[in-house]
């Protein structure tokens, strides 16, 4: 009898521990691997969900067991009979899931550190996060865009902060994630591995527009980046081009409508037909003044039924006067 118990304890230990490994290597439930980081995290979630995976069958297996073994048969109207316990069957039970945690808790932290040591040549990207659009800024080249371009193969050092309020930067294809807090910069150690464009989102509910923070990271080849960087730096000479360029750069699109564009922002009022009706908004203030204001000084000339304090008071800061220019022609060519 002992050793035919001995015998399906381990046919038993095998299958379940069968199980755990066929869940962990197989079964995916994670978006494409597009950075060394997601490599590694990837390979603890696998980790974690095949041990889970025998933990699971263990207990509810026990409990199926007890509820069919031990369940009162029928005209049994008896108390059952009193148990004090079994001390060895409570030492394995606390010394199996002390050790479980113990190891878990080393792997994790040895995945950790590798995912969060900086490289050699990393490349800096400054992200700040507002309501609702994201800008990266990058120190090297004194460049800001509002898509973020990365080299493939090359760390990257991202510095995350908050214009308003408290925002969280998301890129699911490369399993980083990091709060933006105003006042604060906290830091996100990279490297991407798979050229393609992968999309960014805020993690942190931020207001009504919070749903349409939506970025991409694009990650390509080393000379493709230096094209992009010298293409970014060149304003178009077509007035027209020029004007939906800097209306895409400072991300405006994620709060107006704008047909001209593509932009299908509600957050703020839609900009389709501004320059007929701008002149007509403020009495005293023409066309041109009206946007110049509405750009410099937003919260004194809110549109009535829209939100004061959305708009970046400092836009007109980050504004070059001729960029400035360039965007209040375009828009009153509206």
């Amino acid at each position: 009898m002992r050793e035919r118990t001995v015998f399906a304890l381990t046919v038993l230990t095998l299958v379940l521990l069968a199980a755990g490994y066929w869940v962990g290597s197989s079964v995916d439930l994670m978006p494409f691997q597009a950075s060394t980081r997601s490599v590694l995290v990837d390979g603890l979630f696998r980790i974690l969900l095949g041990v889970a995976t025998v933990i699971f069958l263990i207990v509810e297996g026990a409990l199926v067991y007890a509820v069919l073994r031990f369940r009162r048969r029928a005209g049994d109207e008896s108390d059952a009979a009193p148990v004090h316990g079994h001390t060895g069957l409570e030492v394995v039970w606390t010394l199996i899931p002390a050790v479980l945690v113990t190891g878990i808790s080393v792997y994790s932290f040895m995945v950790l550190t590798d995912i969060e040591r900086p490289g050699d040549d990393a490349l800096v990207v400054e992200v700040t996060a507002r309501q609702f659009s994201w800008e990266f800024y990058y120190p090297d080249y004194e460049l800001t865009a509002a898509e973020v371009h990365l080299p493939v193969n090359r760390p990257v050092r991202f510095l995350i902060s908050s214009g308003d309020v408290i925002h969280s930067f998301w890129v699911p294809a490369f399993r980083a994630k990091r709060d933006a807090t105003p006042g604060q910069v906290a830091e996100l150690v990279i490297e991407p591995q798979t050229i393609g464009r992968y999309p960014v989102r805020c993690a942190e509910l931020c207001g009504f527009g919070h749903a349409g923070m939506i970025t991409e990271v694009v990650v390509e080849t080393d000379p493709d980046f230096r094209s992009w960087i010298a293409g970014q730096r060149a304003i178009p000479s077509d007035p027209i081009e020029a004007g939906r360029f800097l209306f895409g750069r400072y991300g405006c699109g994620a709060c107006h409508t704008l047909t001209d564009t593509g932009a299908t922002g509600v957050v703020g009022p839609s900009l389709d037909g501004i320059g007929e009706r701008a002149a007509t908004r403020v009495a005293g203030l023409d066309a041109e003044g009206y946007m110049r204001e509405s750009i410099l000084r937003p919260s004194a000339l809110v549109v009535a039924g829209f939100q004061d304090g959305l708009m970046p008071p400092n836009l007109g800061e980050r504004l070059s006067q001729q960029e400035l220019d360039i965007l209040v022609k375009y828009l009153l060519g509206q």
